[in-house]
């Protein structure tokens, strides 16, 4: 009896939907075992023990610890910028487009999950310092040189001026979550809620773009 295509396509998105929720397994596995034991303690044992999967499937996801430490730190970046590109933002004005990306990033960074990364790199940091480093560049680095690009389309369209769209991407989000994310890494608040979280990108957008709106 011949497989039609439509079994085939059936069966592939099947394996795609298995594949994924395997990979989802893996990664709140880890995000537990990195929280408990730390990044250098951590094995790949205590993940696949925790997660039900084979060492052969997160290899194959993975390729190891490392590769799942840089995909959750990928994840929290693509959460926030998901649907969101460059050139799709580019003819949108500026306080919609730092309102929305504003609320993602402030719900994101200071959501238990991400406070728990940021204090386990910290905490290796000394120690394992590439770990730092790969933090940086797939996280906050991201999420700059995102805004980084949104303002240069600004400029060149005659909408905002700045002297440096880097150093003001850098203001924008320590305007956003600088004391609050503070308070949350060290325990003296509780993360803000959705209502609070509005309140709070809205100051931080209008005072912002009061200083660089072309008038």
């Amino acid at each position: 009896m011949k497989t039609s295509t439509t079994d085939v396509s059936c069966a592939e998105r099947s394996g795609g939907k298995r594949l994924a929720a395997r990979r989802d397994a893996f990664l709140a596995a880890a995000r537990e075992v990195f929280e408990e034991k730390g990044y250098a303690e951590a094995t790949l044992d205590d993940v696949i023990a925790r997660s039900g999967g084979s060492r052969q499937t997160l290899y194959a996801l993975f390729g190891g610890k490392q590769g799942l430490f840089e995909a959750i730190i990928s994840e929290n970046c693509e959460t926030i910028f998901r649907g969101l590109t460059p050139e799709q933002l580019a003819s949108r004005a500026p306080h919609e487009v730092l309102r929305e990306v504003g609320v993602r990033y402030l719900a994101i960074v200071t959501s238990a999950a991400c406070l728990n990364l940021n204090r386990l790199v910290i905490a290796e940091a000394p120690r394992i310092p590439e770990l730092a480093e790969r933090f940086w560049k797939l996280g906050p680095g991201r999420s700059r040189a995102f805004l980084t690009e949104f303002f240069d389309r600004q400029i060149e369209r005659g909408v905002l001026r700045m002297q440096d769209s880097s150093t003001a991407a850098d203001h924008f989000l320590d305007m956003l979550s600088g004391t609050p994310r503070l308070q949350c890494l060290i325990g003296v608040r509780e993360p803000p809620g959705p209502s609070e979280i509005d309140l709070m990108v809205e100051a931080a957008v209008t005072q912002f773009l009061d200083g660089c709106l072309v008038k």
